[in-house]
Protein backbone atom coordinates (compact mmCIF):
# COMPACT_ATOMS: atom_id res chain seq x y z
CA UNK A 1 0.00 0.00 0.00
CA UNK A 2 2.79 2.55 0.84
CA UNK A 3 4.98 1.08 -1.95
CA UNK A 4 5.65 5.54 -3.06
CA UNK A 5 7.07 5.80 0.75
CA UNK A 6 8.97 2.95 0.77
CA UNK A 7 10.93 3.73 -3.04
CA UNK A 8 11.13 7.42 -1.70
CA UNK A 9 12.89 6.38 1.31
CA UNK A 10 15.44 3.93 -0.34
CA UNK A 11 16.27 6.52 -2.58
CA UNK A 12 17.38 9.09 0.26
CA UNK A 13 21.03 8.64 1.18
CA UNK A 14 20.44 11.22 4.21
CA UNK A 15 20.11 9.81 7.69
CA UNK A 16 17.17 10.56 9.81
CA UNK A 17 15.54 12.52 7.31
CA UNK A 18 12.68 9.76 7.44
CA UNK A 19 12.88 8.14 11.15
CA UNK A 20 10.80 4.61 11.28
CA UNK A 21 10.86 1.99 14.05
CA UNK A 22 9.17 -0.22 11.80
CA UNK A 23 8.49 -3.16 10.63
CA UNK A 24 6.89 -3.71 14.08
CA UNK A 25 8.17 -6.84 15.46
CA UNK A 26 5.49 -10.61 15.84
CA UNK A 27 4.45 -10.08 18.86
CA UNK A 28 3.93 -6.17 18.51
CA UNK A 29 2.04 -6.52 15.39
CA UNK A 30 -0.30 -8.81 17.09
CA UNK A 31 -1.17 -6.27 19.06
CA UNK A 32 -2.10 -3.86 16.25
CA UNK A 33 -3.88 -6.51 14.35
CA UNK A 34 -5.91 -7.64 17.57
CA UNK A 35 -6.65 -3.80 19.17
CA UNK A 36 -10.18 -3.35 19.81
CA UNK A 37 -10.02 0.52 18.52
CA UNK A 38 -11.70 0.01 15.28
CA UNK A 39 -8.74 2.22 13.74
CA UNK A 40 -9.21 2.50 9.85
CA UNK A 41 -6.94 -0.67 7.82
CA UNK A 42 -4.73 2.00 6.57
CA UNK A 43 -3.69 3.29 9.38
CA UNK A 44 -3.21 -0.02 10.96
CA UNK A 45 -1.10 -1.40 7.79
CA UNK A 46 0.71 1.99 8.02
CA UNK A 47 1.82 1.47 11.59
CA UNK A 48 2.89 -2.65 10.88
CA UNK A 49 4.84 -1.51 8.57
CA UNK A 50 6.75 1.77 9.66
CA UNK A 51 5.44 1.71 13.33
CA UNK A 52 6.36 5.34 14.71
CA UNK A 53 7.39 7.48 11.62
CA UNK A 54 9.02 10.64 11.08
CA UNK A 55 8.98 11.81 7.85
CA UNK A 56 10.34 15.17 6.26
CA UNK A 57 13.02 16.21 8.55
CA UNK A 58 14.03 19.96 8.39
CA UNK A 59 16.25 21.27 10.97
CA UNK A 60 15.82 19.36 14.38
CA UNK A 61 12.01 18.95 13.43
CA UNK A 62 10.44 16.46 11.13
CA UNK A 63 6.79 18.08 8.96
CA UNK A 64 4.86 14.43 9.35
CA UNK A 65 5.10 12.82 12.50
CA UNK A 66 2.64 9.36 12.45
CA UNK A 67 1.83 7.98 15.63
CA UNK A 68 1.91 4.01 16.15
CA UNK A 69 -0.11 4.47 19.11
CA UNK A 70 -3.27 6.60 18.87
CA UNK A 71 -3.71 9.32 22.13
CA UNK A 72 -6.93 9.85 23.41
CA UNK A 73 -8.10 13.36 22.57
CA UNK A 74 -11.04 15.73 22.77
CA UNK A 75 -12.34 18.89 20.30
CA UNK A 76 -13.05 21.70 22.12
CA UNK A 77 -16.70 21.12 22.08
CA UNK A 78 -15.99 18.27 24.24
CA UNK A 79 -15.90 15.65 21.14
CA UNK A 80 -13.84 12.58 21.32
CA UNK A 81 -10.97 12.21 19.62
CA UNK A 82 -8.10 10.15 18.73
CA UNK A 83 -4.70 12.07 18.07
CA UNK A 84 -2.64 10.22 15.46
CA UNK A 85 0.10 12.34 14.80
CA UNK A 86 1.22 16.12 13.76
CA UNK A 87 1.64 17.74 10.22
CA UNK A 88 3.79 20.98 10.69
CA UNK A 89 2.18 23.33 13.07
CA UNK A 90 -0.79 21.35 13.44
CA UNK A 91 -2.13 18.15 15.12
CA UNK A 92 -3.78 15.22 12.99
CA UNK A 93 -7.24 13.24 14.37
CA UNK A 94 -9.53 10.47 13.61
CA UNK A 95 -13.03 11.09 15.25
CA UNK A 96 -14.10 8.20 17.55
CA UNK A 97 -17.69 8.47 16.55
CA UNK A 98 -16.64 7.74 12.66
CA UNK A 99 -14.80 5.05 13.31
CA UNK A 100 -16.14 1.72 12.25
CA UNK A 101 -14.40 -1.43 11.95
CA UNK A 102 -12.64 -2.65 8.99
CA UNK A 103 -13.67 0.93 7.52
CA UNK A 104 -11.63 3.94 6.33
CA UNK A 105 -12.30 7.08 8.46
CA UNK A 106 -11.78 10.86 7.68
CA UNK A 107 -9.01 12.50 9.06
CA UNK A 108 -9.08 15.72 10.58
CA UNK A 109 -6.34 18.46 11.15
CA UNK A 110 -6.18 21.16 14.32
CA UNK A 111 -4.18 24.02 13.52
CA UNK A 112 -4.20 27.50 15.73
CA UNK A 113 -6.94 29.76 14.49
CA UNK A 114 -8.45 27.12 12.17
CA UNK A 115 -9.54 24.96 14.59
CA UNK A 116 -10.27 21.39 13.45
CA UNK A 117 -11.24 20.78 10.29
CA UNK A 118 -11.37 17.91 7.51
CA UNK A 119 -8.72 17.59 5.53
CA UNK A 120 -8.98 13.90 3.72
CA UNK A 121 -11.20 11.11 3.21
CA UNK A 122 -8.78 8.71 4.80
CA UNK A 123 -5.53 8.27 6.12
CA UNK A 124 -3.72 6.58 2.82
CA UNK A 125 -5.23 9.51 0.52
CA UNK A 126 -4.33 12.24 3.72
CA UNK A 127 -0.41 10.70 3.67
CA UNK A 128 0.28 11.15 0.47
CA UNK A 129 -1.20 14.16 -0.07
CA UNK A 130 0.86 15.41 2.57
CA UNK A 131 3.64 14.06 1.64
CA UNK A 132 3.65 15.02 -2.05
CA UNK A 133 3.19 18.80 0.06
CA UNK A 134 5.94 18.49 1.78
CA UNK A 135 8.39 17.37 -0.64
CA UNK A 136 7.18 20.13 -3.15
CA UNK A 137 8.74 22.67 -0.61
CA UNK A 138 12.30 21.42 -0.91
CA UNK A 139 14.08 23.08 -4.62
CA UNK A 140 15.21 20.62 -6.97
CA UNK A 141 18.75 21.19 -6.07
CA UNK A 142 17.93 20.61 -2.35
CA UNK A 143 16.10 17.12 -3.56
CA UNK A 144 18.95 15.77 -5.23
CA UNK A 145 21.19 16.78 -1.95
CA UNK A 146 19.22 14.94 0.16
CA UNK A 147 19.25 12.09 -2.05
CA UNK A 148 22.97 12.11 -2.18
CA UNK A 149 23.39 12.53 1.34
CA UNK A 150 25.87 14.21 3.27
CA UNK A 151 29.57 14.68 2.71
CA UNK A 152 31.39 12.58 5.55
CA UNK A 153 32.89 14.61 8.71
CA UNK A 154 36.28 15.94 7.84
CA UNK A 155 39.02 15.53 10.23
CA UNK A 156 38.21 18.13 12.46
CA UNK A 157 34.87 17.92 12.48
CA UNK A 158 35.38 14.27 13.91
CA UNK A 159 37.76 15.62 16.22
CA UNK A 160 34.61 17.68 17.41
CA UNK A 161 32.22 14.50 17.93
CA UNK A 162 35.21 12.52 19.65
CA UNK A 163 35.95 15.75 22.16
CA UNK A 164 32.20 16.70 22.73
CA UNK A 165 31.70 12.81 24.15
CA UNK A 166 33.89 13.36 26.29
CA UNK A 167 32.49 16.42 28.17
CA UNK A 168 30.39 15.85 31.46
CA UNK A 169 27.46 18.42 32.73
CA UNK A 170 24.65 17.92 35.13
CA UNK A 171 22.33 20.29 36.66
CA UNK A 172 22.83 22.07 39.63
CA UNK A 173 20.20 24.86 40.46
CA UNK A 174 18.82 27.82 39.41
CA UNK A 175 20.20 30.90 39.23
CA UNK A 176 18.07 34.02 40.74
CA UNK A 177 17.03 35.24 37.54
CA UNK A 178 15.46 32.06 36.61
CA UNK A 179 18.52 30.48 34.44
CA UNK A 180 19.79 26.59 34.68
CA UNK A 181 22.73 26.45 36.11
CA UNK A 182 25.04 23.56 34.81
CA UNK A 183 28.66 21.85 36.53
CA UNK A 184 30.30 21.73 33.24
CA UNK A 185 33.90 19.44 33.05
CA UNK A 186 36.03 19.18 30.01
CA UNK A 187 37.66 15.73 29.85
CA UNK A 188 39.02 16.24 26.48
CA UNK A 189 42.03 17.79 24.80
CA UNK A 190 40.48 20.56 23.11
CA UNK A 191 38.63 23.77 23.94
CA UNK A 192 35.07 23.84 22.12
CA UNK A 193 32.77 27.05 21.53
CA UNK A 194 29.68 25.16 22.52
CA UNK A 195 27.74 22.51 23.75
CA UNK A 196 24.52 21.69 22.51
CA UNK A 197 22.19 19.95 24.77
CA UNK A 198 18.18 19.31 24.57
CA UNK A 199 15.70 20.42 26.51
CA UNK A 200 11.94 18.95 26.87
CA UNK A 201 9.20 19.25 29.77
CA UNK A 202 6.45 21.83 29.34
CA UNK A 203 9.01 23.07 26.43
CA UNK A 204 10.64 21.04 23.67
CA UNK A 205 13.65 21.79 22.02
CA UNK A 206 17.13 22.43 22.50
CA UNK A 207 19.97 25.24 23.69
CA UNK A 208 23.94 25.73 23.32
CA UNK A 209 25.80 26.35 26.52
CA UNK A 210 29.12 28.63 25.85
CA UNK A 211 32.06 26.95 26.74
CA UNK A 212 35.07 28.47 25.11
CA UNK A 213 36.37 29.23 28.19
CA UNK A 214 36.58 25.88 29.88
CA UNK A 215 40.15 24.44 29.39
CA UNK A 216 41.23 20.79 29.32
CA UNK A 217 40.54 19.17 32.74
CA UNK A 218 38.70 22.51 34.07
CA UNK A 219 35.15 22.06 35.70
CA UNK A 220 33.02 25.34 35.87
CA UNK A 221 29.25 26.55 36.36
CA UNK A 222 27.84 27.76 33.33
CA UNK A 223 24.42 29.84 33.23
CA UNK A 224 21.79 29.03 30.76
CA UNK A 225 18.58 30.98 29.46
CA UNK A 226 16.60 27.68 29.08
CA UNK A 227 13.22 29.03 27.21
CA UNK A 228 12.71 31.07 30.55
CA UNK A 229 10.71 33.26 29.07
CA UNK A 230 8.53 30.46 28.05
CA UNK A 231 8.80 27.78 30.76
CA UNK A 232 10.50 27.98 34.46
CA UNK A 233 13.49 26.22 34.68
CA UNK A 234 11.59 23.47 37.33
CA UNK A 235 9.48 23.04 34.40
CA UNK A 236 12.40 22.01 31.86
CA UNK A 237 14.67 18.82 31.87
CA UNK A 238 17.69 19.41 30.40
CA UNK A 239 19.13 16.11 28.62
CA UNK A 240 22.42 15.40 26.48
CA UNK A 241 21.50 14.68 23.00
CA UNK A 242 22.82 12.05 20.73
CA UNK A 243 26.16 11.66 19.12
CA UNK A 244 25.77 14.07 15.81
CA UNK A 245 26.33 12.54 12.46
CA UNK A 246 27.76 14.64 9.18
CA UNK A 247 23.40 15.03 8.73
CA UNK A 248 23.51 16.93 11.75
CA UNK A 249 25.84 19.74 11.39
CA UNK A 250 23.42 22.80 11.04
CA UNK A 251 21.64 21.09 15.00
CA UNK A 252 25.09 21.36 16.72
CA UNK A 253 26.49 24.19 17.93
CA UNK A 254 29.84 22.92 18.68
CA UNK A 255 30.47 23.14 14.38
CA UNK A 256 30.11 26.73 14.02
CA UNK A 257 32.98 28.33 14.22
CA UNK A 258 34.50 25.90 11.45
CA UNK A 259 31.65 26.62 9.50
CA UNK A 260 31.94 30.44 9.73
CA UNK A 261 35.64 29.99 8.63
CA UNK A 262 34.52 28.04 5.58
CA UNK A 263 31.84 30.62 4.93
CA UNK A 264 34.53 33.15 4.67
CA UNK A 265 37.02 31.43 2.68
Amino acid sequence: MFAWLVEEMASINTNKFHLVDGPLPPEKRKLVETTEIPVPPSYKNFVIQFGNAQLYRKGSNYVVQIYAVPQDAESEEGEPLLNIGKAGMGWVYFKESQLVEGEESPVFEWRHRQGLRQTADGFDEWLRKKCTATRKQYKKKEWRLIEEGPAPFSEQEQAIVDARSQFRWRVIGISANGDLQLEVHNGSELVLPYLSIGIRGKINGGVYLPIGEIQPGETRVIECDCYKDHAAAEDVEAYEKPEPGPEDRQQYWEFKALQGKSSTT
